[in-house]
């Protein structure tokens, strides 16, 4: 039986929704540009989609195909993150290379930590709900990483005016939203527990669907022609720290030797 109420409705919206953004990006030429986005858009109407087909979200059988589908979206996250770096950064490439290693250090990292701190408890025999708490805690430690990435990227577009296409600075803007709003669902429903978890699902699914719509109607082909100028600033301190990105940048390739 499937789904009812609004969190069926708003499961279905994200399967179309999710459907109609792949068909755009494809049909519009947009997915060679933003290739990592347009199979992880595929991937999540197929993770939107099988959700559909039960009504209770604690049965064992849904909780392990959550469990299988969590470690394919971790990666795509991680790649749609280096991606959204690249795409910002593709004229300065010595940033791009220590940023990227750095960020894929610093994923490893979290996600080490996250896995040793319940390696302990952790046995071939360790029950289910053990396990979830594993992939819990590989799941905070990957989007802290990320997260805290976003929030530099962020950061740095605040404080160096880079001209970007109007369609980076949208995916920029909707992507942190989107992730954010997973990110503290996620935090949430660890917190409080399952019983919480519908209502919580039903918030942030909300905002899930309300990204979907923002790429769809605010990502096209034009997008990639208009500049988008941030910051606004003085002509004189604009002058200042592009100076300074392109000498960072400069120095970054000497060191990497390209």
């Amino acid at each position: 039986m499937l789904g009812s109420g609004l969190s069926f409705y708003l499961q279905v919206f994200a399967v179309l929704g999710s459907a109609l953004l792949a068909i755009k990006l494809f049909k519009t030429g947009l997915w060679h540009r933003y290739r990592v986005f347009f199979w992880f858009t595929c991937a999540r109407v197929a993770d939107s989609l099988w959700p559909l087909f039960f009504t209770e979200t604690s049965s064992l059988t849904y909780l392990h195909i959550w469990m299988l589908t969590q470690p394919v979206l971790w990666l795509f996250h991680i790649l749609l993150v280096a991606e959204l770096y690249r795409l910002i950064l593709e004229g300065h490439r010595g940033i791009y290379s220590l940023g990227r290693w750095a960020m894929y250090g610093a994923v490893v990292i979290a996600a080490c930590i996250s896995i040793l701190s319940l390696l302990p408890h952790f046995t071939p025999k360790t029950p289910l709900s053990t396990r979830l708490g594993l992939e819990f805690a590989i799941n905070r430690g990957i989007d802290f990483a990320l997260a805290i990435f976003l929030l530099l990227i962020l950061l740095f577009l605040s404080r160096f005016p880079i001209k970007l296409s109007r369609n980076v600075v949208v995916h920029a803007a909707v992507y942190t939203v989107y992730f954010f709003s997973e990110t503290l669902a996620v935090f949430l429903r660890a917190l409080f527990g399952i019983p919480a978890s519908a209502s919580i699902s039903l918030v942030f699914m909300g905002c899930s669907c309300a990204c979907i719509v923002a790429w769809l109607v605010l990502l096209s082909p034009r997008g990639e022609e208009v500049q988008a100028h941030l910051p606004s600033i003085s002509p004189q301190r604009e002058k200042n720290a592009l100076r300074q990105l392109e000498s960072l940048n400069a120095t970054l390739l000497k060191v990497s030797g390209k």
